[in-house]
């Protein structure tokens, strides 16, 4: 089996040269990677792969008109550029086989990926915040000349800048009543935290606890706590048939063979970042959600703060997981359920 791939030579930065066009040789990318101590047309092929899937999963980081091929290009060599000397020396240290090679890139590109779609949605929600404060009547921005110039506090106060923990502050944006998120459908546009007025809403609660000027930086910090899922990227399923073709071909090549093993991974890895953004309190609770007195009893306290905390964390839970009655939901959600109880069980 061959193809006919063109491949740049790429040198400089990067510390590494890829072959010229011609016929890509149906060679195992385990013994391609260790006989060139580097990427070779193999292994190249493989990385462009993974890159599509995976930036399929990322609707924030999708371009307006939807992804082109020019675009997965330049993702490929921003992700070369960025990561191959690191992921090269870690293939070459960790992986054993071709299998172990996919799994090993694919986490590397995802990870990758999170933290791109990451700096996207911080500047997403710094641009949210920005709109509310400057359009917003109830906020002004500290005067040049006084303590916090350039900061922003409530209208009319005359306040010190804040430096207490946050804690505190995102408590009172938790407990801001009526938060509208709006129904949304679109997966290449990044979902609003809230509407407008619930976003105000919060704002003016954070800076009236906090009872000093804030930096926009903190304030989003704020909010990126109150609302987890914004720096969560959406993980979308692949399409159903996505490696059909490549399983049913009776000479599929090894790399072929690792794209179409990674559905319950995927899960598994997804389940697993949620569970990092709970606190360990909010895992040990998870098993209790759906029976109010042992989950009162779990906590110590009383039913109605029982009842709220319990209603706090099945909102972040929806946030985090995803709505709707999907594959991909339902899976993540049981696996989120089970690493919960694991961890609350040791």
């Amino acid at each position: 089996m061959s193809r006919n791939v063109q491949f740049p030579v790429l040198e400089g930065p990067l510390g590494v040269r890829f072959a010229h066009q011609g016929e890509v040789p149906a060679i195992s990318v385990f013994d391609e990677l260790h006989g060139l101590g580097c990427f070779g047309p193999a292994c190249l092929a493989l990385t462009g792969e993974l890159v599509r899937q995976e930036a399929r999963r990322f609707p924030v980081l999708a371009p307006v008109a939807g992804w082109q091929k020019a675009d997965e290009e330049d993702l490929l060599y921003e992700f070369l550029a960025d990561r191959l000397q690191a992921v090269t020396a870690n293939l070459l240290a960790q992986a054993d086989d071709d299998d172990s090679v996919g799994r090993l890139l694919r986490k590397s590109i995802r990870h990758w990926l999170i933290d791109q779609a990451r700096k996207t949605a911080l500047g997403s929600v710094r641009r949210s915040l920005e709109d509310v404060l400057t359009d917003c009547s109830a906020f002004e921005a500290v005067p040049p000349g006084e303590a916090g110039a350039g900061r922003w506090r409530l209208a009319g106060t005359t306040v010190q800048p804040w430096s207490g923990p946050p804690g505190p502050l995102v408590d009172a944006a938790y407990a801001v009543p009526n938060i509208k998120i709006p129904k949304w459908t679109s997966e290449t546009r990044r979902a609003p935290l809230a509407d407008r007025k619930s976003l105000e809403a919060v704002t003016r609660a954070v800076l009236s606890t906090a009872a000093g000027s804030m930096e926009v930086a903190q304030l989003v910090e704020v909010f990126i706590a109150r609302f987890p899922v914004a720096l969560d990227p959406r993980v979308l399923p692949l399409p159903d048939d996505a490696g059909s073709q490549i399983t049913a071909r009776a000479h599929a090549s090894p790399e072929e063979i690792v794209l179409a093993r990674d559905d319950e991974a995927g899960a598994v890895s997804a389940a697993a970042q949620i569970v990092a953004m709970l606190s360990p309190q909010e895992r040990g609770m998870v098993a209790y959600l759906e029976r109010p007195g042992e989950l009162q009893a779990f906590l110590g306290c009383g039913r109605s703060q029982a009842y709220h905390c319990g209603r706090r964390l099945k909102e972040k839970l929806q946030q985090l997981v995803g709505n709707g009655d999907g594959h991909e939901v339902r899976s993540v959600g049981s696996e989120v359920i089970r690493l919960c109880s694991e961890a609350a069980q040791t």
